[in-house]
């Protein structure tokens, strides 16, 4: 016997726009068999916190951004991790923007 386990999805999920500063979002390809391709731009200078987060919560990939501005593109692969959806988490001095991956 263990005790239940209670995990939390956000109850709204914000795309790129809506006051965190960032703009043309783009996660690709989408779905993905191992690499995913991460960009986007940051209008002003922030700090920037990026996750890739496992359906039970776990961080499979995390970056941290300090007084970032301008274009970001990284390519992460998951290849190494089980097939099934993940979310990519941008956390914003003014907010979080989430995406979800798909791994095949």
């Amino acid at each position: 016997y263990s005790a239940p386990i209670f995990w939390t999805q956000p109850l709204s999920i914000r795309l790129e726009g809506e006051n965190t500063a960032i703009t043309n979002l783009e996660v690709y390809p989408n779905p993905s068999r191992d690499i995913f391709n991460v960009s986007f731009v940051s209008d002003e200078i922030q700090n920037l916190g990026i996750s890739i987060i496992n359906v039970v919560g776990e961080a499979v990939y995390t970056a941290d951004l300090e007084q970032f501005v301008g274009q970001y593109t990284k390519e992460v692969s998951l290849s190494t991790y089980p097939k099934g959806v993940y979310f990519l988490e941008i956390t914003t001095d003014k907010g979080v923007i989430n995406k979800k991956l798909i791994l095949q």
